[in-house]
């Protein structure tokens, strides 16, 4: 399996219960899918993953799946640190449908190298289906070298794909040097996206295109038609609404634009808070500017 194109990384509707709301999670996939986004991750960090309790996970899985029913790859979010949650959703994810699993690197405890693949390996033999490694140091503290990585790959034979979150292009490139041909590589960074792409990037898994996922469809077409000039310079055009979606706590900004723009989904979870009176301001003005279109 190999995931290529936009992959939105979902916000969790939630009611001002917590709980999850399925006609709107609905809803918001189906506007994805009618804007032809190329495959979907559901219970990332932008879908509150941590803030979540193992049920409404499980819930959110379901009407997911229920919802694309087939149309595009889902792929979950599997978030904990260790191997028990992991493998008890996982599991869960696996019968319901998902069509592969993304694990975060297991934070707090720092494995050597060696850890590191046994962990996965031990993951694989549990659930025996696609794993997407997902490197993202800056929130876990540990770091999964690209050495690890073509080890990893060697060694588990379901990893086909990788989200990289690094500020350094050099990470990227030595990835697709290192194991391009054998897996996925996704840029985890709606900023460094198009770069990304350009030095032979596959594909991406985004936040901003729960909010303008017709933009991004754009930008990777345009990059897959080599029409690079296109592609930076509409990336460029929506960098400062981007921008301001990570001005803080994601996705509580992001949640903010949607409620605006008329895709309801509620609020953020503790100990994350709803988008601040300036920031919201702020991005009336950006999408007003940008003339995103109510839904």
């Amino acid at each position: 399996m190999k995931f290529n194109g936009i992959m939105t990384a979902l916000v969790t509707p939630l009611h001002l219960d917590g709980s999850v709301d399925k006609q709107s999670f609905a809803n918001l996939i189906e506007d994805q899918l009618n804007n032809h986004i190329h495959s979907l991750l559901v219970l990332g960090g932008t879908g509150e993953y941590a803030a979540l309790n193992m049920e409404q996970r499980k819930i959110a899985i379901d009407v997911a799946l229920s919802t694309v029913n087939g149309r595009v790859p889902v792929v979950v979010g599997l978030l904990s640190p260790g191997l028990g949650d992991n493998v008890e959703l996982g599991s869960y994810a696996k019968q319901a449908g998902a069509d592969a699993v993304m694990i975060v690197t297991p934070y707090y405890v720092s494995p050597t190298k060696q850890g590191f693949i046994e962990y996965y390996e031990a993951i694989d033999k549990c659930l025996e289906m696609p794993i997407i490694l997902y490197n993202i140091p800056y929130k876990t503290g540990i770091h999964l070298a690209n050495d690890t990585v073509k080890e990893i790959v060697e060694n588990v034979p379901n990893v086909v794909g990788m989200k990289v979150c690094s500020d350094n292009i050099g990470d990227v490139l030595e990835l697709l040097q290192f194991v391009g041909d054998k897996i996925s590589v996704l840029c985890g960074e709606d900023f460094r996206a198009v770069s990304s792409f350009i030095a032979g990037a596959p594909g991406a898994i985004t936040a901003s295109s729960n909010l303008i996922p017709e933009v991004w469809v754009k930008i990777y077409d345009l990059v897959q038609e080599k029409n690079y000039d296109e592609a930076i310079e509409l990336h460029k055009k929506y960098f400062p609404l981007m921008k301001t979606l990570y001005k803080e706590g994601n996705p509580g900004p992001l949640k903010a634009a949607l409620n605006l723009v008329g895709i309801p989904v509620g609020s953020v979870s503790v100990p994350l808070v709803d988008a601040s009176s300036t920031v919201e301001a702020e991005l009336k003005n950006k999408l007003t500017e940008l003339v995103v279109p109510v839904r």
